[in-house]
């Protein structure tokens, strides 16, 4: 008897401790580091990010650490070592990262104007004599980065239609972000630029004399990107996915998840899948770019 009253024992134990451990397994846990890329200048990145991660690490319970990074490329880079667990990721760097390494897109933000895309502008310096495609040859471009669509490939695409091959018949600056592309022509470092639409707007509105000083000669996609995307690298458990997913979602439900978003610039997020992506892959599919083995790399200037 006494053999089975250990049995029942034990099987008590068992009937207790593994629905318990099955939900253990279910709830997020442990922290998520967020890697951030360089789309306007550090101090201005972080005013936007450090409240939202606050906020996140409240509703959710996780641990929430923002990271900035140096480049654009260093997110997918940190992303495949496993040095972060989630990201902000323009299209071109999402694309890549999902190529390569399978990421997840859980959310986009809705910009203050009620669009969840962005486009890619070109732009010149109305002292640069620029009227048409042509006049653009041995100009010097500034760019943002290799791994940026709304700094890069749209600019690239555009050149590409025209019959010219901007990596060889223009001088390409690389400015590191947005905001300094669009300065460098501002500040004539640069006869042309490319940059995200989001931004250009922010600093016409910001400096009244833009349009006295540059010309806007291009936007692209007409559909538009998605807007900064929220993915989460492959293998983040399910529950985690979730929590954060679900907490983004409703945060403009919440009087306190407005006020986040405001300073971060979004009136919401939306759900987002990688099917939202066919125009970037529309323009990777005419440049023939392969994105499980494009180079993101810049050349050094």
């Amino acid at each position: 008897m006494s053999h089975f009253r250990h049995f029942c024992t034990l099987l008590l134990l068992l009937t207790v401790l593994i629905p318990a451990s099955a939900a253990a397994a279910d709830a997020p846990s442990g922290t998520i580091v967020i890697g951030v890329v360089p789309e306007i200048n550090l101090v201005r990145q972080m005013e936007r990010y450090a409240p939202l991660a606050a906020y996140l690490e409240n509703k959710t319970g996780l641990e929430i650490e923002v990271k900035p990074l140096a480049n654009y490329g260093n997110l997918y880079e940190e992303m495949r070592d496993g040095r972060i667990d989630a990201g902000f990721f323009g299209s071109l760097l999402y694309g890549i990262a999902r190529a390569r390494i399978g990421i997840e897109p859980l959310a986009r933000t809705v910009q203050p104007n009620g669009k969840s895309t962005y486009t890619a502008l070109l732009f010149v310096s109305r002292d640069a004599g620029i009227k048409k495609p042509a006049d653009m040859k041995g100009k010097t471009i500034a760019l943002v980065d290799p791994a940026t669509a709304a700094g890069y490939l749209a600019q690239r695409a555009y050149f590409a239609l025209h019959g010219i091959d901007m990596e060889k018949e223009l001088t390409i600056y690389w400015a590191g972000s947005h905001e300094a592309a669009v300065r460098a022509v501002l500040n004539h470092t640069a006869d042309i630029g490319g940059a995200k639409n989001t931004v250009v707007a922010r600093i016409r509105k910001e400096n009244r004399s833009f349009d006295t000083l540059v010309d806007i000669l291009n936007e692209s996609p007409k559909k538009g990107l998605p807007d900064t995307t929220f993915a989460v690298r492959k293998g983040l458990e399910q529950a985690t996915r979730e929590t954060l997913l679900k907490t983004l979602l409703a945060m403009n439900s919440d009087p306190e998840g407005k006020n986040v978003l405001a300073k971060f610039g979004a009136l919401r997020f939306i759900a987002t899948s990688d099917a939202d992506f066919k125009p970037l892959y529309d323009w990777c599919r005419h440049l023939r770019i392969d994105l499980a083995s494009y180079n993101y790399k810049k050349a050094r200037q």
